[in-house]
């Protein structure tokens, strides 16, 4: 999410430094640059913000089926079936729990 927010944060300023290019006094050529890396950066940190929560959003939606189903959530098994850790699958569910979307009582094997 920070990612995310950031990249945006950084892409206002890439523009606005697009934008103050004619007003620079050494001349528009380091505003540009300036703007450039700002704009390049941004898309790199909405690109892997958005893939962060796109893989909570998988996460999540993948561990409210197990608990319908078997009424436990079974971490490795989640990790197996996305591609990536247990550590990481541990870290979405601790935030969807704090979010309200997984009850605290549900068991996480």
């Amino acid at each position: 999410m920070h990612r995310l927010i950031w990249g945006i944060v950084i892409a206002v300023f890439g523009v606005l430094s697009f934008i103050g290019a004619g007003y620079n006094p050494q001349g528009p050529a380091g505003s540009i640059i300036v703007g450039l890396l700002c704009v390049a950066g941004r898309g790199t940190m909405i690109f892997f913000g958005a893939g962060y929560l796109s893989r909570r959003k998988t996460v999540t939606e993948f561990a409210l089926q197990m608990l319908r189903a078997d009424d436990k959530i079974n971490a490795g098994e989640l990790a197996q079936r996305i591609g990536i850790s247990e550590i990481e699958i541990r870290k979405h569910l601790v935030h969807t729990q704090r979010k309200g979307i997984i009850p605290f009582k549900a068991d996480i094997v």
